[in-house]
Parts: structure tokens; sequence; C-alpha cells
């Protein structure tokens, strides 16, 4: 009998134990990551180096355009003889940040602008300017070095290699709206009339460009700033050339990022564009789309040829239908 109950008081002791041990391993552990929990985001900071030298486009910019606030940093890299680009960091006139690209292309030099399509079709389908650069360099006739966007909606008016895709701005009764054209002598020209009222509209013939590309406003017209009554400061891309057509500028500035550049008026736009040698100018696109890439070889010892992004344009970058790619001839 007193073995029974050693052996039943033994068998409650061990259920006992299991109990405690099965309650104590139930307990939440305090050492488990806690994977509902946000981590914090680290921002990196912005550094902007001390800059004592301006570049001479800068300086044109600072005498001229009533634009720049308090200058920043500037930079200025040769892609090719004859081709270069300049960016610039500023605050404006209300202390916000500001960022440009500007493309310097001097047509007496083997540089010749060729409009670009997405996959180097004819079709109206929208491309990331990178990859457009990058199918349409075959066709180009040389090394594509660098390339700004283009139209992201159908329509405007475009030519490429003589094709004429859509000319619904450039013929009839619109002649007001901007476009930039290359024509197969390889000779430049933005066309079309402001204001018919106000100024002489100068015919063309279609017939004679291998490329065109409109676009949505104008900056310039015959060297008149056009003013506009947009107030809005978003990223924009802008096309300009010099009264002799012998120097284009392409012009991309940032919107995407209020801590790293706010955008530009196309107000403002136009006093930069006059102060950098343009005498006729105009307004690409706005927003998303506006994006300048640069030819470049990638790291390693692959050494294949890439087309990367030089401005900031935001995370959902618009695709675009064509775009001006910059071309040195063979």
């Amino acid at each position: 009998m007193k073995k029974n109950l050693l052996n039943g008081l033994t068998g409650m002791g061990l259920m006992l134990a299991l109990f405690f041990t099965s309650f104590v391993s139930c307990k939440k552990r305090d050492d488990y990551p806690k994977f509902n929990e946000k981590k914090e985001e680290i921002v990196p900071d912005d550094i902007i180096p001390p800059d004592n030298k301006i570049e001479k486009i800068t300086q044109k910019i600072m005498n001229q355009a009533d634009v720049i606030g308090v200058f920043q940093m500037d930079s200025t890299v040769t892609l090719a003889d004859g081709l270069q680009r300049s960016h610039i960091r500023f605050l404006n006139k209300l202390n916000q940040p500001t960022s440009i690209q500007i493309l310097e292309i001097d047509l007496k030099k083997k540089i010749v602008p060729y409009v670009m399509g997405a996959f180097d079709d004819n079709l109206y389908v929208a491309q990331p300017i990178p990859d457009m650069a990058k199918y349409n360099e075959a066709s180009s006739g040389g090394e594509l070095l660098a390339a700004i966007n283009g139209a992201t909606v159908a329509n405007y008016s475009y030519i490429k290699n003589g094709r004429k895709i859509n000319i619904s701005t450039t013929s009839g009764k619109e002649k007001t709206r901007p476009f930039f054209a290359v024509q197969f002598d390889g000779t430049s020209f933005i066309g079309n009339c402001f204001d018919t009222v106000q100024f002489n509209f100068e015919p063309y013939d279609i017939n004679r460009f291998k490329g065109l590309i409109s676009g949505t406003g104008w900056l310039q017209y015959r060297g008149a700033v056009i003013v506009s009554t947009s107030a809005v400061v978003q990223a924009n891309t802008a096309l300009g050339l010099s009264s002799d057509k012998s120097t284009l500028y392409a012009v991309v500035v940032d919107g995407a990022s209020g801590s790293f550049s706010v955008g530009m008026t196309f107000n403002d736009l136009a006093r930069v564009m006059k102060s950098i040698g343009s005498y006729d100018a105009f307004v690409l696109n706005s927003g998303n789309a506006s994006v300048m890439t640069q030819r470049q070889f990638s790291a390693g010892s692959v050494g294949q040829t890439v087309w990367n992004v030089v401005n900031r344009p935001p995370a959902s970058m618009v695709g675009s239908l064509n775009g001006v790619g910059f071309v040195k001839m063979k």
C-alpha cells in the first residue's frame, strides 16, 4: 500500500513538473525579433561640397537671369568635342533648392541631334529614356552620347527618319505649337509661331525634315521672352537654339524632391534659356518625364555601354514616346 501511495505521489509530481515546464516554455520570449515594428528610415544627408569656382555658363545665368538667390555648386564635363554637360545647384529667390542640367551642343562640330523613338520604332509606345537611347544608337549613325525626353502623349507631331508619324500640329490651322526639327541636310530648326497676329509666320517645308518632335509651350520666340500666366513650380525639359542656329541647348530641371530641387516656373526657365544663349526656346515636357541620360561604360571587366540618368527624376519616372539624342558622328 505504501508502495502504491509512493508511486501515486511520484506520478502526480511528474505531472506537476510537466505542467510547469510547459507553462514556462509557452511564455512569450523577449528575445524574438519584432517583425511588425517599422524601422526608422535613415535618409542620407545631401552634402554639397564647397565650390569656389563658378563655371562660365553659371555666371551667365547669375548675371542675366535673376533666378539664383544663393549659388551652391556647379560642374562641367566634356562628353565630346562640341558637347558639354553642366550641373548647377542653387537656392532660388525664395530660398528653395534647385538643380538643373544643361547640355550645350556646338552644331558646327560633329555632334548631330537625332529624334529617337521608343524601341527605335515608329509606334506610339512609352519607354524609359536610357533604354530608348540604347535601342536608337544603332540607327543614329554614330555614338549616342546623351539624350533627353520628349512627349508622353500621342497628340503631338512626330517625324522619325523622314516618316511622318503625326503631323497634326505642324500642318493645317495649327501653327502655334513649337517644334524642333532636324532637316535632311543636318540643319536644326525650331518652327511654328508663338502668335501669328503679333509675329509674322515663317513658312517651312515639312518634307525637308528628317526628324521632328513637338513641345508644349513657348519660352522664347525670336529673342523675346514669352511671359507665362502659369506660376507652377515643377520639373521641366526644354530645348533652345541660338540665333545663328549653331548652338543647341537642352535643359532639364529637377522637381521630384522638395529637399533636392523644387523645380522651376516657365518664366524663370525662359530667363535661364535666354541667358545661356537661346534665341528660340520651348518646353518639351514637364513633370515626372523630365530626364537626361548620358552614355558611359559600366564598371568592371565587362565594360558594357550603359546610359545612366544624370538628373534626379522621381522613382515613378514616366516613360516617353520619343526623345532627342545627341550623336557624335563617325
